[in-house]
């Protein structure tokens, strides 16, 4: 006799609004003159960094199991948030990684700025630390605006 599996809510809301958002800012990223190479980076790094909340959050319920159950019924909790949170880091990687080979090779050729005239897009892998830190700050600014969920860990 095979028991039919219970099927998990599906969050099918803000696919939709997150679509025409992303299209959005790559508007008024495409206005400011930012090359295409630049918005797809900063894009990925806003949707990891918002997966990177939600794996923050779901480690967090590690402390949550119900009270009531077994040593068992426990190591088994801690093991499926754990699994919950291992998946949501590989996605936040995954989102950051996929944007790399995009950022190496763009499609058009780069947009020149004004203050250096001979100035290329500078590749991923060979961004300083500095500039790494501007685009966090900067994805953990539109996080915030755009989820008004501020108690976040960054060491996280």
């Amino acid at each position: 006799m095979s028991q039919e599996r219970r099927k998990l809510p599906l969050i099918a809301v803000y696919g939709e609004a997150a679509a025409k958002a992303e299209q959005r800012v790559t508007e008024l990223l495409d206005a400011a003159r930012a090359s295409p190479t630049e918005v797809h980076t900063l894009i990925a790094a806003i949707q990891a960094g918002a997966v990177e909340a939600a794996q923050g959050e779901a480690i967090e319920l590690d402390t949550q199991a119900p009270s009531s159950s077994s040593d068992q019924a426990h190591e088994g909790w801690y093991r499926a948030v754990g699994a919950i949170a291992d998946r949501l880091a590989h996605i936040a990687d995954r989102t950051v990684r996929q944007a790399r080979p995009a950022a190496s090779v763009p499609d058009t050729p780069p947009v020149v700025s004004r203050s250096a005239p001979n100035s290329l897009p500078t590749p991923v892998d060979s961004v300083g630390e500095d500039q790494v830190h501007q685009v966090l700050d900067a994805a953990e600014r539109s996080f915030v605006s755009l989820t008004g969920y501020a108690g976040f860990d960054r060491d996280l």
